[in-house]
């Protein structure tokens, strides 16, 4: 019978780079000898990393790696091209942006008028007034269609895959590299930060976590240079 803690997505579950929650007390015996065992978490310290993986899928343990997880994000949704463009009359004090790829995120939409901007089908659009809450939606033939902001990353990144994606920079930070801060769906956000570290001036990733980086980020058509 598996000794499983109910709930959990696995018998093990890697939290960090090398360091997995045991969920299943059940695999102890199977770690010994490769790393160092502090109540339910196990943080590897050999290189035998991929044996003892492989010991343990072999003897009926499901492990999820970052790399299964991160194989495991929602694939994005299927879009059309932008479309045509039309007008939109904005409020006073409201401020209208759209999602692009140059950088990835929010743009201010070309302004027609001082109360008037010019959308296209299909964009992907926020509107905030002063510095309140930001609504999204999705724009139709001259409307607007009220989604939540993870709908809406997620429409906003199928449209940057959809043409072609885009390149992100990192840039050398010490012994690792610093990514941009760029707004991505909460559960791309949350894996993310199992290997980077979130800070005001963007994300720092351990050199040894880049691929990692480079392959959640390809799930968002965005492809990474580390400069």
């Amino acid at each position: 019978m598996s000794k499983r803690r109910p709930g959990a997505p696995a018998d093990l579950e890697e939290v960090r780079p090398d360091l997995f929650v045991v969920h299943n007390p059940a695999a102890g015996p199977v770690l010994r000898g490769d790393g160092l065992r502090e109540g339910d978490r196990f943080r590897l310290t050999t290189w035998r990393r991929e044996g003892l993986i492989a010991r343990l899928r072999n003897r009926g343990f499901d492990v999820l790696t970052l790399a299964d997880q991160i194989a495991a994000l929602p694939p994005l949704p299927l879009v059309a091209p932008p479309g045509e463009p039309f007008t939109w009359q904005f409020a006073p004090g409201e401020r209208i942006s759209y999602f692009a790829a140059d950088p990835p995120g929010w743009h201010e939409a070309p302004n027609l008028a001082p109360d008037r901007v010019s959308l296209r089908e299909g964009w992907v659009i926020r509107r905030r007034k002063g510095r309140g809450p930001a609504d999204y939606y999705r724009a139709g033939r001259g409307t607007l269609t009220v989604v939540d902001e993870t709908t809406a990353l997620h429409l906003g990144y199928a449209l940057i895959a959809q043409q072609g994606g885009a390149a992100l920079s990192a840039d050398r930070a010490g012994e690792g590299w610093r990514l941009p801060d760029v707004p991505l769906p909460p559960e791309h956000r949350r894996l993310f930060g199992r290997f980077a570290t979130h800070t005001r001036d963007g994300w720092l990733i351990p050199a040894a976590a880049l691929p990692l980086a480079t392959a959640l980020l390809a799930r968002l058509g965005l492809h990474l240079r580390a400069a």
